[in-house]
């Protein structure tokens, strides 16, 4: 009905002829097109009220008769109501005090609360089905009494609380007018009311007008429109109720007035139809009568219809009951042999048109739901695939985290599929092997430790330190061949702990993030420009130690480390070129020119020494890798060093698959079958991974004689692995080493006694992996900055650290400040240009056999010891 003004009450008279006028409204409404009109048909009884009190359960049968027609499922799921309210109101009316019987009740308040708990719990299908006879012999036994205990009586003792508390019948009940639901207040008080005997000394009335309210109350509610339930939208028919032979002495016209009383008093819309159908015109004596004046308004016309609305809106705020009512009064039916009939029924016929039910508003319609659903089904389908694409891509960018990792922003997957970066939450890079990824984990634990010191003592001094290294080679990345690179992190660890138990403000604390550079140190420049993002966030990065391997790409890194200002300590690194590379390169190692004067030198002693003389001639094998500058710039120096002495020089090249050839050379077996007739000095100036295979060729043909045999500081890496050291038994060599010898966790090393709490398990292997040096010199890198950062903070407490004033301390560590570390005396002279220890101790390692490495002598300063006879003299003003 347009503009909701309300909705007639028809009252329709007929002749005893059309007694069943009711049953064909059913038929037209339940025809019409495009589909039913929901209706319910109530048909009171011919008998008549013996008291007034009688009206109660007359009302309540027809309303609940009325609500059942409504929902029926025919109706279709958007014509159906649902009766919360009035069924609520309905089961507490039909609760009497019929003794044991199913409706009994034995007016303890508590009774009632339990059958509505129980009414509640089997109108939710889960808790009805646990409540079966069926589930419970099926389920009670494969399920833990508890969890049987608390869903079949918890769960449901807790929702039927909550549904007292927030259930909307239950609260309307009590804010509703009638029966003055405030009396006593709570819920179970007024439903006692509405129980057994109690609700026969309730009001008549109050009772009838509450059922009427509840009942058109859920109508309201179904077709309250609401933006989130388009189903009220798309009822384009109001529910007609049907009540066949209403009269005065059964109950129908009382209940037509308590309609009406309910609408008057709410003053609220409610969207039914009401269309009573009698076969008596209410006589004089009639409740109805006076509502509807004189006998005129009886007579049937088709403008009726507007003349009553018409009316309705000038009397409606009168709160009078006959504005309501809209009365039609059906004539006789004519008997075919009447001289119009033929005209009254082609005018019957032309009218008996199906009625039309609006179609509902296009936003509205279920088609248009699902169309709707749909589009955004496959929008969030879409947005989900793409951002699942987009995770994917992320993930694959990024080493496989997605963007809420840590360290997914500062860690990329590089062409040839190695993670490189910088992580300072901990990322172990992807690497396999466990004792690394320990070793990692390890050094965040200490990153949290000292994140936590600087918030307890803010005075002290923060500084990262990030320690840059090849986690990957380019020939074999198995766990034995990178086992360098873990030591040099534990190294790390090792003086990063042992800062962390000291106090003091000058102290620093540190914190050290691992980096990857990818095999040969090829992505380090992209490294480093994802250090300076990563500087714009954390200001307390002052510079870079480790890096891995003297190559072209190192070079670059250095330099690119250089541009954003971040000074750089190199831990094994030894070619002459990098400190060419920038000011701000420092490094730990000795130089491959003093690494040649000490092999040179060494020779020497080789070739006068009675019993075993060489002849005085070397061959240098070196790899023709034009990337490698440490290969290539350690066979120059060699050459130069031993023609000095007078001995007779000849480089051979190798070529190796990985590398960056530019002439095609000889294969390493070969060059170490050439060996074995070789009455020099064979100098092998390449790669561990290398020296393996040139052994190889020497174990094939002279195992029992092998030739003199000295390596570089590289070789280092093979010796100190035992199972790779034990596979050439029978050949006995040389080799250059950074460290002075075998270190034990005994506790005389500052290095292993922090190794020795930090990772117990490398203890049992340290007197072998302790020969390359790298633990050591990482460990020293560390100190060095250490103790550059305790410098400035002695001269002028609370200096700002920048990487630059971290430099400049830098090279002020020599004389008294000269740093005695693990690897040897750290002193730089003094000189502003000089970026190499003066002095840095070089050993000479024997393998012999299946046997530890014993060391033959060593050159250069370790605190009061003496350095061997045969070595160069101490550089000029450090004689001793």
């Amino acid at each position: 009905m347009q503009g909701r003004e309300g909705l007639p009450i028809v009252y329709i008279v007929g002749a005893e002829k059309h007694t069943k006028l009711s049953h064909s409204l059913a038929h037209f409404l339940r025809e019409a097109d495009p589909r039913r009109v929901p209706y319910s048909l109530y048909c009171f009884s011919g008998q008549a009220l013996r008291s007034e009190r009688e009206s109660v359960e007359a009302t309540r049968a027809a309303l609940a008769t009325l609500a059942q027609g409504f929902g029926r499922d025919v109706n279709g799921r958007d014509g159906k109501v649902r009766f919360r309210r009035f069924g609520l109101v309905n089961w507490l009316l039909q609760q009497n005090d019929a003794g044991d019987g199913a409706n009994s009740v034995d007016g303890h308040t508590s009774t009632l609360l339990r059958r509505l708990r129980e009414r509640e719990v089997h109108r939710r299908w889960v808790f009805g089905f646990l409540r079966s006879p069926q589930a419970e012999l099926t389920v009670g036994g494969s399920v833990p009494w508890w969890l049987w205990l608390f869903c079949l009586h918890v769960i449901p003792l807790a929702w039927f609380g909550m549904r007292l508390g927030l259930g909307g019948e239950y609260r309307w009940l009590l804010r509703q007018p009638y029966l003055a639901p405030g009396d006593p207040g709570t819920f179970a008080g007024f439903a006692e009311r509405l129980t057994g005997p109690n609700k026969d000394v309730e009001d008549i009335e109050q009772l009838r007008k509450l059922m009427v309210n509840a009942f058109l109350e859920d109508l309201r509610v179904a077709y309250r429109r609401r933006f989130w339930r388009p189903r009220a939208a798309r009822r384009t028919s109001y529910c007609v109720a049907l009540l066949d032979g209403t009269a005065a002495e059964n109950g129908g016209d009382t209940l037509l007035e308590t309609i009406i009383d309910v609408r008057i008093d709410t003053g609220t819309f409610d969207p039914l139809l009401v269309i009573a159908c009698s076969t008596v015109v209410p006589g004089p004596d009639s409740r109805l009568r006076p509502y509807w004046g004189d006998d005129r308004l009886w007579v049937l016309d088709d403008r009726r219809y507007d003349g009553w609305r018409d009316g309705f809106l000038r009397h409606a705020r009168a709160r009078t009951h006959d504005s309501w009512y809209l009365p039609l009064l059906v004539p006789e039916p004519m008997e075919p042999s009447d001289p119009g009939y033929d005209f009254v029924r082609q005018k019957e016929v032309a009218q008996d048109a199906r009625l039309r039910i609006p179609e509902p508003p296009l936003w509205a319609r279920r088609s248009t739901g699902r169309a709707f659903v749909t589009v955004v089904a496959l929008a969030l389908i879409g947005v989900g695939v793409r951002h699942w694409y987009n995770g994917q891509d992320y993930q694959n960018a990024h080493c496989g985290l997605d963007s809420s990792a840590a360290d997914s922003s500062t860690v990329q997957t590089m062409p040839t599929g190695e993670c490189v970066g910088v992580a300072p939450y901990g990322f172990a890079f992807q690497v396999a092997d466990v004792k690394l990824r320990n070793t990692i984990q390890t050094i965040n634990e200490l990153n949290r430790k000292a994140d936590e010191l600087h918030r307890q003592d803010p005075r002290r001094p923060l500084i990262t330190l990030v320690h840059m290294s090849a986690l990957f080679g380019a020939v074999d990345r198995s766990p034995q061949t990178r086992a360098y690179v873990r030591e040099a992190l534990q190294g790390a660890a090792g003086a990063q702990s042992r800062q962390l138990r000291k106090a003091g403000p000058i102290e620093p604390i540190v914190r050290i993030y691992p980096a990857n550079a990818g095999s040969g140190m090829r992505y380090g420049p992209q490294v480093a420009e994802i250090l300076a993002q990563l500087r714009k966030k954390d200001p307390t990065i002052i510079g870079v130690t480790g890096l891995d391997q003297s190559r072209d790409a190192t070079s670059r890194t250095i330099r690119a480390l250089t541009k954003i200002g971040l000074p750089v300590v190199g831990t094994i690194l030894s070619a002459d070129s990098l400190i060419l590379q920038s000011p701000m390169y420092f490094q730990i190692s000795p130089q491959n020119r003093r690494e040649a004067e000490i092999a040179a030198a060494y020779a020497g002693r080789l070739r006068d020494r009675t019993g075993e003389k060489i002849s005085p001639k070397v061959r240098v094998v070196y790899s023709d890798d034009s990337m490698d500058i440490y290969s290539g710039n350690l066979k120059d120096d060699v050459v130069k060093s031993f023609e000095a002495i007078g001995f007779a020089t000849e480089v051979i090249p190798y070529s190796t698959p990985y590398a960056d050839v530019s002439r095609a050379s000889a294969g390493l077996i070969e060059i170490g079958r050439k060996a074995c007739r070789y009455s020099g000095l064979i100098f092998f100036a390449g790669r561990a991974e290398d020296f393996e295979s040139m052994l190889g060729g020497i174990n094939e043909v002279c195992n029992s004689r092998p030739p003199a045999v000295l390596g570089g500081d590289d070789v280092a890496r093979m010796a100190a692995d035992v199972e790779r050291r034990k596979n050439f038994p029978g050949i006995s060599y040389d080799f250059l080493d950074f460290a002075l010898d075998a270190a034990r966790c005994d506790g005389t090393s500052e290095l292993y006694a922090e190794m020795e709490q930090l990772f117990p398990d490398e203890c049992d292997q340290v007197e072998s992996s302790s020969l390359d040096g790298h633990a050591a010199i990482a460990f020293d890198a560390v100190r060095l900055y250490v103790n550059a950062v305790r410098q400035l903070q002695e001269e002028f407490l609370g200096m700002p650290l920048t990487p630059a004033t971290v430099w400049h301390a830098i090279s002020g560590v020599h004389g008294d400040k000269a740093l005695d570390g693990e690897s040897g005396m750290i002193d730089f002279g003094g000189d502003v240009d000089r970026q190499v220890p003066l002095d840095k101790l070089i050993s000479v390692q024997r393998v012999d056999g299946l046997g530890r490495p014993a060391q033959v002598g060593f050159c250069g300063r370790v605190g009061g010891l003496k350095q061997s006879s045969w070595c160069p003299p101490l550089e000029a003003g450090r004689a001793r």
